[in-house]
């Protein structure tokens, strides 16, 4: 069985370390996003906006998908009360 060359060796290596690279990079483009929807969504206070935030940034990855679940959930439900759709009107 041949021995990979020292060459092939980094160029595998390499194109790995760009796979994390661009894992860690969509991960933080995740975060910035759902952090930037939480500061301007109007359905929060500023303490727990902060709260969320902290969270986000804290957790990396699995806060952000917490946060961002719940606040789709908020969202819909404030849409629906809004267009009058509220639970308490079926």
């Amino acid at each position: 069985m041949p021995v990979p060359s020292a060459g092939t060796r980094l160029n595998r290596m390499h194109r790995g370390s760009w796979f994390g690279i661009a894992i860690v990079v969509a991960a933080l483009a995740f975060q910035l996003w759902v952090t930037w929807r939480l500061r301007r969504t109007p359905i929060y206070d500023g303490s727990q906006k902060r709260a969320q935030a902290k969270l986000i940034w804290l957790l990396p990855v699995v806060g952000a998908a917490i946060v961002f679940s719940v606040l789709v959930s908020e969202e819909q439900y404030e849409r629906k009360d809004r267009d009058g759709q509220s639970s308490n009107n079926s």
